[in-house]
């Protein structure tokens, strides 16, 4: 049988000092080894402050086009970013691309500033992923393997294989991904060969990682979580409902570093991918 990896993948760094706090926490407490930066957060500047003090934590892009304000010039993005705000949700997003109201090469300005933001504050960007998948849309596929060739960033978020229970949102995630992960591989960008976590999106407490991890196939996987410190402090920024103290706690959890200690998975990063 193939040896079994995990990259443990802590989303929305950058966002909230919850968020920054728990991650950081999972990371030197836990299971997490890689993290994805929102560089248009307001905790921005917390997270490069930690990701320096803290190099064993691997970190990528969390590319971000829906609920926050963008990087670049509102002025840049007439179509992206009418009155200076992103797109509110993915459907708003998808439905304005669907309808050719999207002028994709403001996407890419934005994205490339979003990467920008992160290489000039000296993070050596380790992967790409984004904020509601909205990567793995069909049109912002070539436009994100672009910006990561652009930046010499080697690996992506996406799996042809979704592990876990219950119903994915977004719903079209299951296709994208599948189609994503071909079209990634195709422009010589590393994926991973399975992701964990989607279906579980902040609800990944003990119980829930355990039963994930006894399902964990062969090759490379990576685990999409959700850890941060005061869920309500966070929440009131927030509504998403999370539960982020279980998730921090889950992946501190001893039973969760045995299981994977017995078991005989690799803990690695995307930098390893």
């Amino acid at each position: 049988m193939s040896q079994r990896r995990l990259i443990v993948n802590a989303d929305d760094f950058g966002l909230h000092l919850g968020i920054n706090a728990g991650i950081v926490t999972a990371h030197k407490d836990g299971i997490v080894t890689s993290a994805s930066l929102s560089t248009n957060g307001a905790a921005f500047a917390d997270a490069i402050a930690l990701a320096k003090a803290t190099p064993g934590l691997a970190v990528g892009v969390h590319l971000t086009l829906v609920g926050e304000a963008p990087v670049s010039d509102p002025k840049t993005l007439p179509t992206l970013a009418p009155g200076g705000r992103l797109p509110h949700y993915f459907t708003s997003l998808f439905g304005r691309l669907l309808l050719g109201r999207v002028d994709p090469a403001e996407i890419e300005r934005e994205l490339v500033a979003q990467v920008s933001r992160a290489t000039d504050a000296g993070i050596a960007v380790s992967h790409l992923d984004s904020h509601q998948h909205v990567h793995l849309h069909p049109t912002l596929v070539p436009i994100v393997a672009r910006v990561a060739r652009r930046f010499g960033i080697r690996a992506v978020r996406a799996a042809r294989r979704i592990v876990g229970r219950g119903a994915i949102r977004p719903f079209l995630l299951v296709p994208f991904t599948h189609l994503a992960a071909a079209r990634f591989r195709k422009e010589t960008l590393l994926t991973p060969d399975s992701c964990l976590g989607l279906r579980e999106t902040g609800r990944l407490d003990e119980a829930r990682l355990l039963q994930l991890l006894q399902r964990l196939p062969p090759g490379t996987s990576e685990l999409v979580c959700h850890p941060g410190t005061d869920a309500e402090a966070i929440g009131r920024e927030y509504a998403w409902g999370f539960g982020w103290d279980a998730e921090t706690r889950a992946l501190t959890s001893p039973k969760v570093k045995e299981a994977l200690r017995s078991s005989g998975v690799a803990l690695v990063s995307y930098r390893d991918l």
